[in-house]
């Protein structure tokens, strides 16, 4: 991940539009963003983040410069498509670092 602030606050959300039959998974769902003046680049960065209940697998998928796509419907992908769900588990350590308190 391309953390650069030294605060790690968490959003979480739940999946938008999410099938009955996916609703009870084993997932948790949140955003994390760093505003401009808080990077070097000096641009936004927002994170889509999830992780496994147990903490056992972790994914992300990184966005710079305020992207206008909705999180939950990514979420609600992550849920229903493992092919997609996939292809954004990460082992990037900084993920267990910045889900330990959520």
């Amino acid at each position: 991940m391309d953390i650069q602030s030294k605060s790690t606050f968490l959003s979480e959300f739940q999946p938008k539009n999410l099938a009955r039959h996916l609703q009870k998974n084993d997932w948790i769902f949140a955003e994390y963003y760093e505003k401009p003046e808080q990077r070097t680049d000096k641009k936004s960065y927002r994170a889509f983040l999830f992780r496994s209940k147990d903490r056992t697998v972790f994914g992300v998928k990184e966005f710079w410069d305020e992207p206008s796509i909705d999180f939950r419907k990514l979420a609600n992908r992550v849920v229903s498509e493992k092919e997609f769900r996939d292809n954004l588990i990460s082992d990037d350590e900084d993920l267990r670092k910045i889900w330990k308190r959520h």
